[in-house]
This record gives C-alpha cells, structure tokens and sequence, in this order.
C-alpha cells in the first residue's frame, strides 16, 4: 500500500523547513514594515492636524485685525475721521478752542445743620448714611 509516497531524504525536509522559517520571516518582516508604515501616516496626520489648528487660529486672528483695519479706514476716510484721529493721536486743538474745566462748589454745611431734625429723620440717616 505504501509504493505510491515516495520517501523524501533529510536534505528535502531540511530544504522544506529552511524555505518555511524563511517564509515565516519574510512575512514578520512584511508585518513589521507594514507597522512602521501605518505609524508614519498616523504621525503625518497628527503633525498635519496641528498645523491646520494653528492655520486656523492664525486665521482668526488676522480676519479680526482685518475688521479693525477695515474698520479704521472707515472712520479715516471722512474729515470728521481724520480730524478726530489727530485729535486724540497728538492732543492738538482748533485755534481758539481751549480746555473747559468745571468746578463743583461744595455745599454749605450751614444749609444742613438749619434743617430740624425729627426723631424719624435721625433714625433714617442713621440707617441710610451714604
């Protein structure tokens, strides 16, 4: 019954476990570099994604210096604008105008303390100082 398989010698099974451990490592090998791959792209996306957040913000920062600016030309493109701007930039004035300055006087103590006090009276300053 056995005349169909042939017997194989050593040196064939040697052959044929030497091809397969080298198989074996040709795919860890594969494995490996597949790994290495993926991690290289996932770092590639972090990095991209980072760059596109700081992208981002930078934008934001400039589109609301663009509104100020935008902004100012507005208010600058008018004589009224301009003369304001100079106004408050470098403090100067018209001919003739000049600095207004108010004075309060201070009220009488005199008016007060003529001014009779009832019991009611006390007790609501008393209570209400300011």
């Amino acid at each position: 019954m056995r005349d169909f398989q042939k017997r194989r010698g050593g040196a064939q099974k040697l052959l044929r476990v030497a091809l397969g451990c080298i198989g074996i490592l040709a795919l860890i090998f594969l494995a490996v570099l597949s790994v290495r791959a993926a991690w290289g792209m996932y770092g590639k996306f972090a990095h991209a994604n980072d760059v596109r957040a700081g992208a981002e913000r930078e934008l934001e920062t400039l589109q609301g210096q663009y509104v100020r600016v935008e902004a100012a030309v507005g208010r600058l493109s008018s004589e009224r604008g301009i003369e304001a701007e100079v106004r408050q930039r470098y403090g100067v004035a018209k001919p003739g105008e000049g600095e207004i300055t108010i004075v309060r006087e201070e009220p009488d103590a005199e008016v007060f303390a003529s001014q009779p006090t009832t019991l009611w009276g006390r007790i609501w300053d008393a209570l209400f100082v300011w």
